[in-house]
């Protein structure tokens, strides 16, 4: 075997080693928080045909298209990025009915009613909060629309109860903090299954 043949069969195997950790994780995909009203994660992946209309009428640009880092599956999905816009599901704009599920043309999203709706959950890292780091700030505790989703300890530190929050980011988009304290998750959401 000449030299040229061995390094280029080398190359090979380091690039097939290299993608073997990540491909798993391609195929298998990221769990994404859904707009409100999306079908459980089979069904969306198979119904949606990825026509961007959900992400073009968002009116706070919350729903985005999932991108390959998200998985294959989910490729051109939508997904809530409550870093660039809160989900005014439960209370804004769409709080009468869901513009998104108003314009999905295949119902991968569904109108579904506000006071079930469970689309994820918000979870807080203390160390990043100025409020648990002992500075001024109740910013998400001020945000938040859903009742009892965030309680204080001693009225200056906020503690977040994922049975109650519904996942709408709007306290995530809001928080101060750089790197931002908080992060949405699909912890506990509620999906709807196809009729």
């Amino acid at each position: 075997m000449k030299r040229r043949e061995f390094l280029k069969l080398f190359g090979v195997g380091v690039a097939v080693i290299s993608l073997s950790d990540v491909f798993p994780r391609i195929i298998r995909g990221k769990e994404l928080v859904r707009p409100p009203g999306a079908l459980a994660e089979d069904a969306l992946n198979a119904v949606c045909i990825r026509c961007a209309r959900c992400a073009q009428i968002c009116p706070t640009g919350a729903i985005v298209l999932a991108s390959l880092s998200d998985g294959f599956k989910e490729l051109g999905t939508p997904r809530i990025d409550a870093l660039r816009g809160p989900c005014e599901r439960v209370q804004g704009r769409c709080e009468r009915q869901a513009k998104c599920a108003e314009i999905c043309p295949t119902g991968a999203i569904l109108q579904v009613d506000r006071r079930i709706l469970k689309m994820g959950s918000a979870i807080i890292n203390a160390d990043r909060c100025i409020a648990w780091r002992g500075g001024s700030c109740l910013v998400c505790y001020e945000v938040c629309p859903v009742q009892g989703a965030i309680s204080l300890i001693d009225e200056a530190r906020p503690i977040f109860h994922a049975d109650i929050c519904v996942g709408c980011g709007r306290c995530v988009y809001a928080c101060p903090a750089q790197p931002k304290a908080l992060t949405l998750t699909p912890e506990g959401e509620r999906r709807l299954l196809p009729v």
